[in-house]
């Protein structure tokens, strides 16, 4: 679905979801975070959560529960209020490539000390841990520019 094709916040909710299940998480991951970027008000109840995204109470707990651990989102209590309330938590969308810049930097010093090794071994040809490593280093520095450069652009 192209982003011209959005006729409502359910088809918006419906391609972040299937970008984000495209990495690894469960769908409902997705659409709990697409929601929470569109959402008026900001902050979301299990109930609207669940008539929002039409998914069960059980779902809807796994994942925040999930959410709140990676530091994606936080729960925010209303004065007068019982429910629990989720939002995302600010900073979180950085946080998250932070995260992913963590993982080229340690896949780039694996495959550094993998080269290591094998300068050692005979019998062995290095040339795609090399070709892995130098993207992983490549990967590690621009990302780690573009995230400071961001954070420069817009005060953070």
């Amino acid at each position: 679905m192209s982003p011209s094709s959005y006729n409502s916040k359910s088809d918006f909710v419906e391609a972040f979801s299937l970008k984000i299940e495209e990495l690894g998480h469960p769908r409902i991951y997705g659409q709990i975070l697409g929601w929470l970027l569109i959402c008026d008000p900001p902050h979301q109840s299990f109930p609207n959560l669940m008539e929002n995204l039409d998914i069960s109470k059980a779902s809807v707990s796994n994942v925040t529960r999930m959410l709140l651990e990676r530091g994606l989102i936080e729960k925010v209590r209303i004065k007068g209020e019982r429910q629990i309330y989720f939002k995302l938590k600010e900073g979180s969308v950085i946080d998250f490539m932070q995260k992913q810049l963590r993982l080229a930097l340690d896949l780039e010093e694996i495959t550094s000390k993998g080269l290591e090794f094998l300068s050692k071994e005979k019998d062995t040809d290095s040339k795609r841990l090399e070709k892995a490593n130098d993207f992983h280093r490549f990967l590690a520095e621009q990302s780690e520019n573009l995230i400071k450069k961001y954070k420069a652009d817009h005060d953070l």
